[in-house]
C-alpha cells in the first residue's frame, strides 16, 4: 500500500496595491505656502478653504490650530524682547481672525514697520506669558486690553469669548485694575462690557 503525504503550501499572496506600490514619504507643511503651491490651489479654487492669510502670507489652515503654530506664523515680525499684545495675542490664544499687522509692547522703544506697531509700555510680569518661546499678554490681559481700546464689536466679542472659555470675571477685573498710566485709557468702558456680559441672563 502506497501512502502519499500531503504538503501544505501557503497560498500565493494576491498582488494588492499596497504590496507593489506605496506613496512616497512627504514632509508635513509647516511653513508658508510656496508660489507654486499657491498657484495649484488657485487653479482648483480651493485656497480660501485650505489657507489663511497671516501677515500677508498664506498658510495651510491645519498648521494654524495650536497656539505654538500661530506663534510660528507670526515669528518673522516678532522679536524675543517684545510682548505680543492685542488682536494678535488673542488670535494666538485661540480667537479672532489672523492679524495682518501686529501690536507689540516694549519697555524701551516705540515705532512701526509695515507689519508691526511697537508701543512703549512696561507690563506687569503677572500679565505676560510665554508661548513657544515668544512672550505675549495673558488671555485675561489680552481681553481687557481689547475691551478698553478695540472697536466696540471686537471688544464685546473678546469678552464673550473669554466668558465662553470659563474665564472668571474676577480675573478680568483684576487684570483691568493693573492697567495704569497710559494703559488706563478705556477702563470704564471695559468694566461696563465685562459686567454686562457676565451679568446677562443665560440663554
Amino acid at each position: 500500500m502506497t501512502t502519499t503525504s500531503l504538503v501544505w503550501r501557503q497560498p500565493r499572496p494576491y498582488p494588492t496595491a499596497d504590496r507593489w506600490w506605496s506613496p512616497p514619504v512627504t514632509a508635513a507643511a509647516v511653513e508658508a505656502l510656496s508660489d507654486q503651491e499657491l498657484g495649484l490651489l488657485r487653479q482648483a479654487s480651493t485656497d480660501p478653504l485650505l489657507t489663511l492669510e497671516v501677515l500677508g502670507r498664506l498658510w495651510p489652515r491645519d498648521r494654524l490650530v495650536l497656539p505654538r503654530q500661530r506663534v510660528h506664523a507670526l515669528r518673522p515680525a516678532l522679536q524675543p524682547s517684545v510682548v505680543l499684545t492685542g488682536a494678535g495675542a488673542l488670535w494666538v490664544h485661540g480667537s479672532g481672525a489672523p492679524p495682518q499687522v501686529i501690536v507689540v509692547a516694549s519697555p524701551e522703544r516705540c515705532g512701526h514697520t509695515p507689519r508691526t506697531l511697537t508701543r512703549r509700555v512696561r507690563l506687569p510680569a503677572v500679565d505676560v506669558t510665554e508661548i513657544a518661546g515668544q512672550r505675549c499678554t495673558t488671555l485675561e490681559r489680552t481681553v481687557v486690553d481689547l475691551a478698553r481700546t478695540a472697536p466696540a464689536l471686537q471688544a464685546v466679542q473678546a469678552v464673550l469669548w473669554a466668558a465662553s472659555r470659563g474665564t472668571r470675571r474676577a480675573a478680568l477685573l483684576a487684570a483691568l485694575e493693573r492697567c495704569r498710566g497710559s494703559c488706563g485709557v478705556g477702563r470704564p468702558r471695559a468694566r461696563k462690557i465685562i459686567r454686562a456680559v457676565y451679568d446677562a441672563p443665560p440663554g
